[in-house]
């Protein structure tokens, strides 16, 4: 707790702990994930390699784990519905979603004169197993369901249709 809390207390712009309601806060996103104290095997302070920035992992007993970070709330994407999706992070946050996202709009929206094109598929699927993952660690994210549901929708409809056999 000490290690969570202490983390929280220096990053108050990236994730706030609420130890009345053991809740996480990821603030950028407004997302709250319940901690489930009772749940954890472990909590491992560990330095990003690159920036040279403290993280924490936290391991739950039946293996998931997540992530504290600058960035907040940090975790695997899950790929189950997508397949593998090339450039897709090994770990992703709500903000990475949302840069995503505004990607994809700018394909769908910002060139209503194109087709989608593979690219803007990969954009798809990488908010796709983005929101999967969030969803695995207990982030609530259904209204971005169903605001990429729609954009699903936009696709499909400007998509090429199948090939046919003549």
């Amino acid at each position: 707790m000490a290690l969570i809390s202490g983390f929280c207390a220096r990053h108050p712009n990236a994730v706030l702990f609420d130890e009345a309601r053991k809740a996480l806060l990821d603030v950028y996103s407004s997302k709250t994930l319940p901690l489930e104290i009772e749940r954890l095997l472990s909590v491992e302070e560990r330095t990003n390699q690159q920036t040279g920035r403290p993280y924490l992992v936290l391991q739950r007993e039946d293996g998931s784990q997540f992530a504290l970070a600058e960035v907040g709330i940090a975790f695997a994407p899950d790929t189950r519905n997508t397949g593998p999706v090339a450039d897709l992070p090994d770990v992703v946050c709500l903000r990475d979603y949302l840069t995503i996202l505004d990607r994809l709009k700018h394909e769908l929206y910002g060139h209503p004169d194109r087709e989608p094109d593979r690219g803007t598929l990969q954009l798809m699927l990488m908010c796709i197993a983005t929101l999967d993952g969030a969803r695995a660690q207990g982030l609530d994210v259904a209204r971005e369901e169903r605001e990429l549901e729609h954009h699903l929708a936009e696709l499909e409809k400007r998509a090429p249709g199948a090939p046919r056999i003549p």
